[in-house]
């Protein structure tokens, strides 16, 4: 199983997980054009998208879906909750693929598990994706750490796994009071020490990579971020690799 990041952060994300055959879009936070010009850029080419899952409805992971979807002839994967906020019926553009927390399913050569997570959306979901051997976790937007998600987590071969935010940056960051209380609370986004706690519990002998992902450009820095990576594996005794993906740049294909 191979993943290439097109873009990750408050700006727009956006990934491919392909195995054999069969490539899929996880997210689609920038316009229809500009995913085609990524994916052109890495030469991936846009029609062969067999199906675009969304974690949830808020613009920077999901603008770009419905255009896409309806240009390319892909389906929608969603739970009904995020399917209404967006606008899909299943008869509008492409198929929608009603997807369900805990209850795993297939495209072609990958096979994908949701779970439900807190967060101030409508049915908002983490992914769990399989094939080759491979189980790779994509995991932003959750305003906590349930124990249903360190449990999802374990097993993991790749964690793409949300490091939002250094809690001392946003307390005294620009950002208003209400925003501040809005990410940092129990349905907002996960810090930096919140997601280092998760990773220390459930790194093991399985876990080969670990991809840090939608980090604020306004409170949080790869620097930072890089900083509590070692520091949690180094915690854990395990030596494993980790990376940050970037907003404009990505973060190029690797094995999951």
């Amino acid at each position: 199983m191979r993943v290439s990041v097109l873009a990750s952060g408050s700006g727009g994300n956006c990934c491919v997980v392909e195995s054999g055959r069969t490539r899929i879009l996880v997210d689609a936070g920038l316009s229809a054009r500009e995913i085609e010009r990524r994916l052109e850029a890495r030469q991936i080419p846009p029609d062969s998208i067999e199906g675009i899952f969304l974690t949830h409805e808020h613009n920077d992971h999901a603008s770009g879906a419905l255009t896409f979807s309806a240009r390319w002839g892909c389906p929608i994967f969603a739970s009904a909750g995020t399917a209404d906020a967006v606008g899909l019926d299943g008869t509008l553009f492409a198929p929608f693929v009603r997807i369900q927390s805990g209850r795993e399913g297939r495209i072609g050569a990958i096979g994908f598990r949701p779970l439900a997570v807190p967060h101030d959306a409508n049915e908002s979901v983490v992914y769990a994706f399989e094939a080759d051997a491979a189980r790779m976790i994509i995991a932003s937007d959750l305003g906590r750490v349930e124990e249903s998600f360190v449990d999802f987590l374990q097993g993991s071969t790749t964690l793409m796994l949300e490091f939002n935010h250094d809690e001392d940056m946003l307390r005294d960051g620009p950002y208003t009071w209400p925003l501040k209380k809005r990410i940092s609370g129990g349905w907002g986004h996960l810090s930096n020490r919140q997601s280092a706690s998760a990773l220390e519990r459930v790194a093991g002998p399985r876990l080969r990579r670990v991809v840090a992902t939608h980090l604020s450009r306004t409170n949080n820095t790869p620097e930072l971020v890089f900083a509590e990576l070692a520091k949690a594996l180094g915690r854990a005794g395990w030596a494993i690799p980790f990376d940050v993906a970037e907003q404009i740049l990505g973060l190029e294909a690797f094995d999951a």
